[in-house]
């Protein structure tokens, strides 16, 4: 199969590709419902719109009570009412009197205290014996103590977590301005691609020489999990046929923000997505990143809110891109500040060295924990074909240009699964 020389990856620098990708615009913002907010990113700051709580509320089940009065205990006091939580008391203390309040229950008027119920004697249906001496607002959380009106709640940029969505209902907002989800179209290209249907096709497909598409379905799952501000709009396989391609990401442009295309990003004369890529003109072009596995990478900006992102077919060497490349685009076209905490620990190198004089690198370790310390060690076969050694595998670490860990030094490792412990005989 014939080469073409002007089809030759030049590598370019990391830094430069962070350059490009710093000058992408931010999606439009949308105003959603705070119970349908997980996942999302703030593009205004969440500001608390009245006074938490707007009464004084009960910190304890028991009565309310005028701390005046309960100064010297044992003390006998008249039983008014009672206010449960999720109702407006109508009541109001005077001296020598109380009700009974449940925790999180507003109380009364003229209340500035609660005795715990546990500390209380019931002398009749009406009359009530305290025996211990409260203090003001003792038991109680008074109005505005959890938040003032105008108080930030959370930043803009800021990615709403799952348990920030309570606290935000707790604090009064309702709803909250987020970006819209960034679009991505996924081309999966290759004339040697199968869908599999049916568990038999991928037997089928290895016997007949074809390959089961799978690089464009994990970017699909690994943007569903790891970058939930994200949504896949659309995913298709096209053969290698530069009109299909050129149609494909057509009109992955007219329908996302990103589209990423998969294989054909080589010299041979049946790859085609540079091409197809150069052919839509776009701003800025880099291809080819000084970076292993993921070399062929490529991103191209038509406007400064469309992007094409060219990875290569190999699945080990589109992960390397998805966590080092498309991750920064898609964060920063969602205007992410404060990210989803990602699984990661600084482990010891346990022989052998890590990194390159020329190229950024990722590696694919073990980690193992003994105690409280981690332990790496590289899988002996890191080639970018090699898909199967993931299996083997539960961390990758990464290497700047010119970085070297040696034995013995420290490194930071992200976790693909859970740290393998010696004494587990399924880690073996």
């Amino acid at each position: 199969m014939k080469l073409h020389e002007y089809k030759f990856v030049v590598p370019h620098e990391l830094s430069e590709v962070m350059s490009i990708i710093r000058g992408l615009s931010t999606v439009d913002e949308v105003k959603v419902p705070t119970w349908e907010s997980s996942g999302r990113v703030l593009s205004r700051d969440a500001v608390v719109p009245i006074d938490i709580p707007p009464m004084s509320k009960a910190a304890y089940d028991g009565y309310a009570v005028r701390s005046a009065d309960v100064i010297k205990v044992p003390i006998k006091l008249k039983v008014v009412g009672s206010v449960n939580i999720g109702t407006v008391p109508n009541i109001e203390l005077g001296p020598m009197e109380t009700a009974y309040v449940t925790t999180g229950a507003y109380i009364p008027r003229n209340a500035d205290a609660v005795v715990p119920e546990e500390y209380v004697e019931i002398v009749s249906d009406n009359e009530v014996l305290i025996n211990k001496s409260i203090k003001p607002w003792e038991n109680v959380d008074p109005a505005g103590s959890f938040a003032r009106k105008g108080e930030v709640a959370l930043r803009e940029g800021t990615v709403i977590m799952p348990w920030d969505v309570p606290a935000l209902l707790e604090l009064g907002i309702g709803e909250v301005w987020v970006r819209r989800k960034v679009g991505i179209y996924i081309v999966a290209t290759g004339s040697e691609l199968v869908e599999a249907k049916e568990p038999s096709d991928v037997i089928n497909a290895i016997i007949n020489g074809k390959v089961v598409e799978s690089t464009a379905s994990m970017i699909r799952d690994y943007i569903n999990v790891y970058t939930p501000y994200a949504e896949v709009v659309g995913k298709v396989i096209v053969p290698d046929d530069p009109e299909a391609i050129r149609n494909a990401v057509t009109q992955g442009i007219d329908r996302a923000d990103i589209v990423i295309t998969t294989g054909g990003t080589g010299p041979s004369g049946v790859d085609y997505v540079y091409e197809v890529t150069q052919s839509l003109k776009p701003q800025a072009y880099v291809r080819g990143l000084r970076m292993r596995p993921g070399r062929p990478t490529g991103i191209a900006v038509l406007s400064s809110n469309k992007v094409i992102i060219n990875l290569s077919g190999h699945p080990i060497s589109t992960l390397n891109a998805l966590t080092i490349i498309v991750k920064e685009v898609i964060k920063q076209m969602a205007g992410v500040k404060v990210d989803m905490p990602e699984p990661r620990v600084n482990a010891s190198l346990v022989k052998g060295q890590l990194g390159d004089e020329e190229f950024a690198r990722q590696y694919r370790v073990r980690v193992t924990r003994r105690g409280n310390e981690y332990l790496i060690e590289e899988i002996p076969r890191q080639g970018s074909s090699l898909t199967h050694t993931l299996l083997t595998v539960n961390g990758l670490v990464f290497t700047g240009k010119g970085q070297i860990i040696k034995e013995g030094q420290q490194t930071e490792v992200l976790l693909l699964r859970q740290p393998f412990n010696p004494s587990d005989e399924s880690n073996l």
